[in-house]
């Protein structure tokens, strides 16, 4: 507590009587924390802000296409997923087969190239197939180019003319829906692995409803974000957390069921002294 100022009235002797006048205690510049723990429903501490803004990123969408760089392990390395599996022979993605790197992540609208110019691909074109034993090829929003330009599918796969690209991709833009793909060679049986596909977050905005998550309500003024998972945001002068909130406001904050014990700092105190006299007199005739 800071920037104290106490000021009365009050009346009868010096440091006796009681006050007969309100005492004002101004506070200003209130810079505190209050730790919540992990609480369950609606904390019992409410900070009410407005006029604030805030930006949300969600990982690997944006209108940039992703690449990711195949080259051809030999001699069946024992990390990935299909080891003793199909060919010996095995896709490594961006460098490494180890099973976490060669599962992908593909989201819907977004585009994804399987760059194969280097010549350890020579024999071993990628096609996607919605089966790891290639029942099914997967067509829609794929395409294939060899030295800049657009080919066929029959073109790309055929040795005479894939093993003579320079530069020599896959690509595909992921349709809405489309299932579980199996990225493998046209040639040899599970060199590759599979990728999941899923849809890019609906980020919902609403007026005058509070913010709703796992734990807790937090109101953001006119504007409010809904989620399912664990929020984080940061504001002007404000830090609000779930989960375990943690509130470091540099505002006005309305606080409720709060005590507290500070010192008021320096007092001015003002008071109506009656001085205590004994008289002193003589009678004259």
């Amino acid at each position: 507590m800071s920037n104290t100022t106490l000021q009365g009235w009050g009346r009868g002797t010096w440091g006796q009587g009681p006050w007969n006048e309100e005492i004002d205690v101004v506070v200003t510049g209130v810079v505190g924390t209050t730790a919540l723990g992990t609480p369950d429903g609606i904390p019992g501490v409410n900070v009410a802000a407005t006029g604030v803004s805030a930006t949300t990123a969600i990982s690997q969408t944006g209108a940039s296409t992703v690449t990711f760089t195949v080259t051809v392990v030999s001699g069946n390395p024992s990390n990935h997923p299909y080891y003793n599996q199909g060919s010996t022979n095995k896709y490594a993605i961006d460098g490494s087969t180890a099973s976490t790197d060669v599962v992908l992540t593909l989201y819907e609208g977004n585009t994804y190239r399987f760059d194969q110019s280097d010549s350890s691909n020579d024999g071993h074109p990628i096609n996607l197939y919605e089966d790891k034993d290639k029942n099914t090829t997967y067509t829609s929003g794929v395409s294939y180019n060899i030295d800049g330009s657009s080919v066929s599918q029959s073109s790309y796969v055929d040795t005479s003319t894939f093993n003579a690209g320079s530069t020599r991709y896959v690509e595909i833009t992921v349709p809405d829906g489309a299932p579980t793909l199996h990225y493998q060679c046209y040639n040899h049986a599970l060199m590759g692995y599979f990728a999941n596909t899923l849809g890019i977050p609906n980020i919902a905005t609403t007026t005058g409803a509070p913010v709703t998550g796992n734990v807790g309500t937090t109101a953001l003024g006119s504007e409010s974000v809904v989620t399912e998972v664990g929020v984080s945001v940061t504001l002007v002068g404000l830090q609000a957390q779930q989960s375990s909130v943690v509130t470091v406001p540099q505002c006005v904050v309305s606080l409720t069921g709060v005590s507290a014990t500070g010192g008021t700092g320096e007092e001015l105190v003002y008071s109506l002294i009656v001085p205590n006299q004994t008289a002193n007199w003589q009678e004259v005739a």
